[in-house]
């Protein structure tokens, strides 16, 4: 990789290259010693200052590794946002690479093994930015509108979101709006774009407060009475290219009162019913007391009902927590649809786990049919 990192891992290898430049070093003493030419004084004065250079560079390489770690010390002046912002500069022109190679391919019609095989990481939980980059590479945009609906920072140390929707809005120009119900989470999520050189011009500030153009970052409770008022407030009469639900609680509900017809929808589901149960929990003060969830509607439930508003599943990210659904006038001839269980089935992972790990709903979860 070329540009900023590569510099930085560069500067990580000097204290271990200067160490290796003393041991040259000692290796000439000797051998001047040897010859009777007397430049022991002036060879260890050098290598007294190289040791010098050495200490100086150690603490500049800690530094700089604590920040490529995403932790530990920064460089004097460098604010946490500035360091997040200066550091994955390339991420927008590999990605845009990736966009051009996968063009070239030309596929008529994508399915969800090649849309698994482009997932990577950028401020997704999991795989999902590559997913849905390559997702949308294939069938297009229309207005590149996001609503992502639940986002949190909870994830760095550093304030930055980690949600489906960021690689989207810094790296290809996206119009977002993301809705969280913790108004800490909101502060810092602001805080975050208000400084990120793709969207800090979007930020203003004047005697009036100020205020975003973009992303909005509303910070509201969703529930099915009020998602669509959110919608509106979101994106207006626009019905947008990509809506994330992830509510954790509750989403099959708001999902089932959603008004507008994205192109793209993704939720949350969870995993351990596998392709076995439609099932859906229908109180949010039961999310998570029995396991760790990872949401609160089976895939299968999720397939019935996305089905009933035209749509199709066309993937899941390789974690099995999201499952990507696609408009059926967007998908047809694009895209082939899959199922919950050839998901499963093909899973590298899921596919083989003991039969223990799966299992079976309790009294707080509801049959979907």
């Amino acid at each position: 990789m070329f540009g900023v990192i590569s510099m930085l891992r560069r500067w990580l290898s000097i204290p271990r290259r200067l160490e290796g430049l003393q041991s040259d070093l000692g290796t000439v003493a000797g051998e001047v010693a040897r010859s009777g030419v007397d430049m022991t004084h002036a060879i260890s004065l050098l290598a007294s200052e190289l040791k010098g250079l050495q200490r100086d560079l150690s603490g500049m390489a800690g530094a700089m590794n604590g920040l490529l770690q995403g932790q530990g010390a920064l460089l004097p002046g460098m604010s946490e946002h500035f360091s997040r912002n200066f550091l994955p500069n390339d991420h927008g022109a590999l990605q845009k690479t990736l966009m051009e190679l996968w063009a070239l391919r030309d596929l008529p019609v994508l399915n969800w093994q090649g849309l698994q095989a482009s997932g990577f990481r950028v401020f997704s939980q999991n795989d999902e930015d590559g997913v849905l980059l390559r997702l949308f590479s294939h069938i297009g945009c229309t207005n590149r509108r996001v609503v992502e609906i639940g986002s949190n920072c909870s994830g760095s140390d550093l304030g930055i979101p980690e949600n489906l929707s960021c690689n989207l809005i810094i790296h290809h120009g996206w119009h977002g709006s993301i809705v969280e119900m913790d108004a800490l989470e909101c502060s810092r999520i602001r805080h975050f774009f208000a400084r990120d050189y793709a969207t800090k011009h979007f930020h203003f500030a004047d005697d009036r407060g100020g205020g975003y153009l973009s992303p909005l970052v509303l910070n509201r409770m969703v529930t099915p009475g009020n998602i669509n008022h959110i919608l509106a407030e979101a994106c207006g009469e626009d019905e947008p290219d990509l809506l994330v639900l992830d509510i954790d609680g509750g989403d099959f509900e708001v999902a089932s009162a959603v008004s507008v017809r994205p192109r793209v929808f993704v939720v949350e589901f969870e995993r351990r019913f596998r392709d076995r149960h439609a099932v859906v929990q229908k109180d949010r003060n039961d999310f998570g007391v029995a396991w760790p969830q990872s949401g609160s509607t089976s895939l299968p439930a999720w397939e019935i009902l996305m089905a009933e508003r035209g749509y199709v599943l066309c993937t899941m990210a390789s974690s099995a927590f999201n499952a990507v659904f696609v408009r059926n006038d967007v998908a047809a001839g694009k895209l082939l649809p899959t199922t919950s269980s050839e998901l499963f089935q093909a899973h590298p992972i899921y596919s083989r786990v003991n039969e223990e790990f799966w299992i079976s709903p309790d009294e707080t979860w509801s049959s979907v049919v």
